[in-house]
C-alpha cells in the first residue's frame, strides 16, 4: 500500500504540472465555446439568402443529361440545380466531389479564375467588385478552411466592411464556400480553437493531431483518477466514514488541505468531462 500511494503521488503530482496550463485552457475555452459555438462558418440561412434566383425558362438539359455531359461514373449522391454566374447550373455528385454542368448549354465548369471569384464574391456580399481584394489562391487548407480541404484550391476574397469579411470560393464549384468575421475568427482563437486544439500546423496532419488528443486526453484521465483515489485515501479506513470525522483525519492544512477536499468532489466531474473528451 505504502509503494502504491507513492506511485499515485508523483504520477498525480509530475502529470499535474505538465497538464495543469492544459486542463486550465480546455475548461476556459469550454466556457467560451457556449457563447460562441464552434468555428466560424457560412451558415445555412445565409447562403439560403444569398442564393440567387432561378430563372426556369433557361433551363435547356435535363438532369439526365447533365448526368452525361459530367462523365460521372455511376449514380451520384445529388443532383442540385441552382444558379451559377448567373447561369443556370446542375451540381453532380456529392459535399466532397462535384461538378457543374450549365443547364442551359451543358457545358461544364472546368475552373473559375481571379476575375469570375471577385465577381461572385461581389454579388454574394452585394457590392461592388471595388470593395474586394483578391488575396490569393489556396492551395493548401488555412486556419478557417481546415474542413473544406476536399474543395481545395480555394480563391480568398478579402472585404472592406466593418466586418472585416473573409470569403473562399472553391476554383470548382463556383460559389462562396466559407465566410469568416473579423469577430468570429477572434471567437474562435478563444474558443473552438484551443478546445480542440485546431491549430492549423497540427490538425492539417490528421494521425499526429488525432495522436496528441489521444495521447493528452488519456494521461488527463489518468491525472484525475489518481487524484481521486489519493484524495480516499487520506481519509481513514479502520473506522465508518463521517464527513467531519474523515477531514479531521487528513494529515494536510492549509490549500493542501483544500485541494483534497475539493479534488475529491470536482474531480470526477473533471474524469468525466475528460474522458467523454476523449471519446468524442
Amino acid at each position: 500500500m505504502i509503494w502504491f500511494r507513492k506511485w499515485m503521488i508523483l504520477s498525480h503530482r509530475y502529470l499535474g504540472i505538465g497538464l495543469s496550463l492544459l486542463f486550465v485552457v480546455w475548461f476556459a475555452s469550454g466556457i467560451a465555446m457556449m457563447y460562441a459555438r464552434g468555428l466560424p462558418s457560412l451558415t445555412a440561412e445565409m447562403r439560403l439568402e444569398r442564393l440567387v434566383e432561378l430563372d426556369p425558362a433557361s433551363v435547356h438539359v435535363s438532369p439526365a443529361q447533365a448526368l452525361e455531359y459530367a462523365l460521372w461514373d455511376g449514380s451520384p449522391d445529388r443532383v442540385t440545380l441552382l444558379t451559377v454566374m448567373d447561369r443556370p447550373a446542375y451540381r453532380v455528385g456529392n459535399p466532397g466531389e462535384s461538378v457543374t454542368v450549365f443547364a442551359d448549354n451543358g457545358e461544364t465548369l472546368v475552373e473559375i479564375g481571379e476575375g469570375e471569384a471577385l465577381a461572385i464574391a461581389s454579388r454574394f456580399m452585394q457590392l461592388p467588385v471595388e470593395r474586394l481584394e483578391y488575396s490569393g489562391l489556396l492551395t493548401k487548407a488555412d486556419q478557417w478552411t481546415i474542413g473544406f480541404r476536399n474543395q481545395l484550391p480555394l480563391h480568398k476574397i478579402k472585404v472592406d466592411d466593418s466586418e472585416g469579411t473573409e470569403l473562399y470560393v472553391p476554383e470548382y464549384s463556383g460559389e462562396v464556400a466559407q465566410l469568416t468575421t473579423r469577430n468570429g475568427r477572434l471567437l474562435a482563437w478563444v474558443s473552438a480553437i484551443p478546445h480542440w486544439l485546431y491549430f492549423a500546423p497540427l490538425r492539417l496532419n490528421d494521425g499526429l493531431w488525432r495522436q496528441v488528443v489521444l495521447w493528452t486526453s488519456g494521461l488527463g484521465c489518468v491525472l484525475a483518477f489518481a487524484g481521486i483515489v489519493l484524495g480516499l485515501l487520506q481519509f481513514s479506513p479502520s473506522r465508518p466514514f463521517k464527513f467531519k470525522r474523515a477531514l479531521s483525519y487528513m494529515p494536510y492544512t492549509g490549500w493542501m488541505r483544500w485541494h483534497y477536499i475539493t479534488g475529491v468532489v470536482f474531480g470526477i466531474f473533471t474524469l468525466t468531462w475528460v474522458f467523454s473528451g476523449m471519446l468524442s
